[in-house]
């Protein structure tokens, strides 16, 4: 190939990146599909010397597609974190075959993969922050997107992390929190459906399996979690469930490990987090767990047919201490009403409870008493 040629392309090629649309682009993608060896070895360290702008993503696709250049050749070539950032900014609105690119050399065993995965984590952390506070604050649904372009064992990879990203949490929020404004979540986490991380979410949700194993994972190590979000994503995954028995059974399981998980740790954390899930799955799909009132009186008003005494009385405790978090009348008719069998000598702390959940209910519907829950 000619000299003039070749510098016609790398003009081309410069004019590219400073502008978003440009005409012959099909024209373009020939001549550098055609280049030899040596020519696209030139035009590679062309591109490196350019600053990023504009048009840059769409040109390195075109790179890409002549084996010149790849996404994770160039993301690895980058010694700015901002400019990195920046770059991966952009592939996660519009490029997703380069950012596929990047997530599959970053998910094989090379010598680059390590500091591959530690950019993308980077990259997906800041952008699910971001979406937690904007949750349109990307154009695109790149999960959904990335689905043309990943095979299936990359896709549950990809879309695991990002259930952990979206869960996870640096501080821990009181789950007493939770239990009073449980409901107040439910309506402000439904305006999420039309939006760009709602329908991320989506996309998270199709393995049932998946997501309950992460469910158990964080509920049985000490890693600080997202409860408005685990919610919201257990009322998906609830809704999404049919009449089928085999469609609910890792749920059903989930609260059975739970509950013996409340009684063998004795910790007033999982009781909380076993009551904020029963409700939840119970508010959306009563399918699957009965009504609250039914999963109540199956899990707590027969409990002593499967716990020893000294545990029954834990429980009660814990109960008891549950209620002042409680604004939810018809979560404590349920709690007031609903008979708890009592073992020999226990029937008073039944008898104390039920008492304090009426007049927790007087109190709520008094006039003169604001009930304030903290954030």
């Amino acid at each position: 190939m000619g000299y003039s040629v070749l510098r016609n392309i790398l003009k081309e090629t410069n004019r590219r990146i400073e502008l978003l649309d440009l005409p012959y682009e099909e024209e373009f993608r020939c001549q550098l599909k055609y280049l030899g060896f040596k020519e696209k070895y030139i035009v590679k360290e062309a591109f490196f010397r350019q600053e990023w702008n504009i048009g840059s993503t769409r040109v390195l696709r075109l790179l890409q597609e002549a084996n010149i250049l790849t996404a994770s050749e160039f993301i690895l070539s980058l010694e700015s974190i901002d400019l990195t950032q920046q770059i991966m900014n952009d592939l996660l609105e519009a490029e997703y075959v380069l950012l596929a690119n990047i997530i599959q050399f970053a998910y094989q065993e090379t010598p680059h993969s390590q500091l591959l995965t530690k950019i993308l984590k980077e990259s997906f952390g800041t952008l699910i922050a971001d979406l937690k506070e904007n949750p349109n604050a990307i154009p695109r649904n790149y999960l959904l997107a990335l689905k043309n372009h990943l095979s299936k064992e990359k896709m549950i990879a990809l879309k695991n992390e990002h259930l952990h990203m979206l869960v996870v949490e640096q501080d821990l929020l009181e789950l007493h929190v939770a239990i009073g404004k449980q409901e107040q979540w439910r309506c402000e986490m439904e305006m999420l459906s039309k939006t760009i991380v709602g329908g991320m979410i989506v996309e998270l949700i199709e393995d049932k399996n998946s997501i309950v194993n992460i469910f158990k994972e964080l509920i049985g190590s000490c890693s600080s979690f997202s409860v408005r979000y685990i919610l919201y994503i257990l009322n998906l995954v609830s809704r999404t469930i049919g009449m089928n028995k085999k469609e609910s059974t890792p749920l059903k399981e989930l609260m059975k490990d739970l509950f013996r998980m409340v009684v063998n740790t004795g910790l007033l954390s999982k009781l909380q987090l076993m009551l904020l899930f029963a409700r939840e799955i119970c508010s959306s799909n009563e399918s699957i767990l009965g009504t609250y009132s039914e999963w109540y009186k199956q899990t707590i008003g027969e409990m002593t047919y499967s716990i020893k005494k000294e545990q029954f009385i834990n429980m009660m405790e814990m109960l008891t201490s549950t209620l002042s978090s409680e604004t939810s009348l018809d979560i404590l008719a349920v709690h007031s009403t609903i008979a708890i069998s009592a073992p020999a000598k226990c029937n008073d702390y039944v008898v104390n409870y039920k008492q304090l959940c009426r007049a927790h209910i007087s109190q709520l519907k008094s006039p003169d008493v604001t009930i304030v829950v903290d954030d």
